[in-house]
């Protein structure tokens, strides 16, 4: 080497050493955002909705809403009224004319996002309790609901059902399996619900083994657009695509659904020809099931027997739309848990009201809860009012196709992301939190949000930790999904004994003064904790 091509050698690694050195020691003074590691490496699909969305996003500025939570007193009208509603285009729902404050919301600033847990004498750092939530709750808002499980309670004789729509994070009947078993516990029920034909996860489900044979086609309304034929309240249906298609469902071993309870089919309009096979247990005995119904949507008994093993063998069933089958008993709890993984929530705005109300006639439900967040949080946002406005056309279909159901939305829950070799809360939580509430609150529905049942700020790497969430720092474990779900179950009884006492001490009122001839004030009458 030439002594000129040397020395300029020799000045550049010179040059590359101080740029290093002024570069490490100024590195705990820049941005942290230049380091930013992301923990989630894989690209998560999501619906064609919240894609569209995406690609429609123009961020606007924060409106200035404004929403009380205003508190009927318990008197004779307390359960409130809902007027029926008539089926219309998503597009042309109006707009509340309340306004909605966002003093009355999560604010960003409410959080220290540096919060750091110190850990015990023996070096453990504990999951942090609950934290309340001081704003908008909407519990008010859930007073049908809590009024058929004090029915419930106090009769043991009635029904009452939920469906519990979500993404991934209830893949697999995850938290709904151990929301339901709870529930089951106090008030009584059998019963997994309803389960689809086919699923993502249908065979490492706990709740409720289920598989196929033959051939099935599956459409399902993640791809957004309608087909002609209207989805299932699972927002799919299925094609047998040949004679051999076959489905079996097996019990498993979830508390309350030891057996198969009292199984329904329910399908659309298709060949006159077409025909069911039901094997019960090991039975060499089947018995036929003529499916040639005139309708748009059927449902059907299949046996009136608790099973642990059912076989369905389809026929000349090519063409009729087959959405699922129900597994619960005539009284207590009933839990449907409708599960889709990349969903955003947005899809739910595809079902057809009137299928839905079809639906609703047979299956009655009583609570609908949404849970939605994780597949937002992929697309990073300045700010979520863009999916609130969409959130908030969805909740009003919702209203419609479930008239006789409140609504209960689940904030998302913590979500962690690495910065500088540190897991933290991802920047974007609190954010989207904000915007559930928000139209929460505009929709008068309920409002609960796991990242205070958590803990709060900082605590997806602690339920990592522990077991409870996996490494991708979003989802919960088996083990966190059952901790989660009676954290849910627990939250909402809470809620609900508090309108349990009041109605209790308000039927108390009433008898005392009926018996003494007093005609009651409305106003004289005790008011629901203002929540």
């Amino acid at each position: 080497m030439l002594f000129k091509d040397q020395k300029q050698f020799f000045s550049a690694i010179f040059i590359l050493a101080v740029g290093g050195l002024l570069f490490y020691f100024a590195k705990p003074y820049l941005p942290q955002k230049i380091f930013v590691e992301d923990t989630n490496f894989t690209d998560i699909a999501v619906d064609s909705l919240m894609l569209q969305a995406m690609g429609d996003l123009e961020i606007t500025k924060d409106a200035v809403l404004t929403v009380e939570d205003s508190v009927p007193s318990i008197g004779a009208g307390f359960i409130p009224d809902i007027a029926a509603r008539a089926p219309f285009a998503l597009d042309s729902i109006p707009k509340l004319e309340k306004k909605v404050s966002y003093t009355n919301l999560i604010q960003t600033t409410d959080f220290n996002y540096n919060l750091e847990y110190l850990a015990d004498s023996l070096d453990v750092i504990a999951i942090p309790p609950a934290i309340p939530l001081t704003s908008y709750t909407g519990t008010v808002h859930l007073a049908r609901f809590f009024e058929k499980l004090y029915k419930l309670e106090q009769s043991k004789e009635s029904k009452v059902r939920i469906a519990y729509y979500g993404d991934s994070m209830i893949d697999g009947d995850l938290i709904v399996q151990d929301f339901r078993s709870a529930l089951q516990d106090r008030f009584g029920g059998q019963g997994v619900g309803f389960v689809s034909i086919q699923s993502e996860s249908s065979r490492s489900r706990y709740s409720v083994k289920h598989y196929t044979n033959g051939n099935w086609k599956q459409h399902n309304y993640m791809k957004g657009s309608t087909d002609s034929i209207p989805y299932g309240v699972n927002g799919a249906f299925f094609f047998p695509t040949d004679s051999a298609a076959t489905v079996t469902y097996i019990a498993s071993g979830i508390e309350h659904s030891y057996r198969l309870n009292t199984p329904r089919l329910f399908y659309g309009l298709g060949n006159k020809k077409a025909l069911l096979q039901v094997t019960e247990e090991k039975d060499s005995v089947s018995k036929y099931i003529p499916l040639n119904a005139l309708q748009s949507f059927n449902s059907v008994p299949l046996t009136n027997r608790d099973l642990k093993k059912i076989q369905l063998d389809f026929s000349r069933a090519q063409n009729t739309p087959i959405y699922g089958i129900d597994f619960s008993n005539t009284t207590g709890i009933a839990v449907d848990g409708f599960s889709n993984r990349g969903n955003s929530g947005l899809p739910l705005s595809v079902l057809d009201v009137s299928q839905m109300n079809k639906f609703d006639k047979v299956l009655g439900y009583d609570l609908i809860i949404l849970q939605f967040g994780a597949n937002v949080l992929t697309r990073k946002s300045k700010n979520y009012n863009w999916y609130s406005s969409r959130m908030t056309k969805v909740v009003h279909h919702l209203q419609l196709a479930f008239p006789n159901a409140d609504i209960l939305i689940l904030g998302t829950a913590d979500k962690g992301t690495k910065r500088v070799g540190v897991v933290r809360t991802d920047s974007s939580v609190v954010k989207l939190l904000r915007a559930q509430q928000q139209y929460a609150a505009k929709t008068e529905s309920g409002f609960m949000s796991l990242f205070h049942i958590m803990g709060g700020i900082n605590t997806m790497p602690i339920w990592n930790d522990k077991k409870l969430a996996n490494d991708d720092f979003t989802h919960f474990s088996s083990k966190g999904s059952r901790k989660i779900g009676r954290m849910i179950y627990g939250k909402l009884i809470e809620e609900y004994t508090a309108f349990a006492k009041a109605r209790t001490q308000q039927i108390a009122l009433l008898k005392q003064t009926n018996q003494l001839g007093i005609k009651i004030v409305q106003d004289s009458i005790p008011k629901l904790p203002n929540q």
